[in-house]
């Protein structure tokens, strides 16, 4: 959990997980337990529509 929200105290990680929206469970000793799933598809972004894709090349980049 220290690679995924930078931060070694127990609180700290569940305030940066509640930050992201990313879902999680807090164990019985206050360490927050998440999936990879929540990690990967936050409830914060699953509502949003996505953003239509370009019709046109772009050209600009040739």
């Amino acid at each position: 959990m220290i690679e995924l929200t930078g931060h070694h105290y127990k609180s700290k990680q569940c305030e940066a997980l509640r930050r992201a929206g990313i879902f999680f469970i807090e164990r019985p000793d206050g360490h927050p337990k998440t999936t990879w799933g929540h990690f990967l598809n936050p409830v914060k972004y699953r509502n949003e529509p996505q953003k239509p894709a370009p019709k046109e090349p772009n050209f600009e980049a040739m």
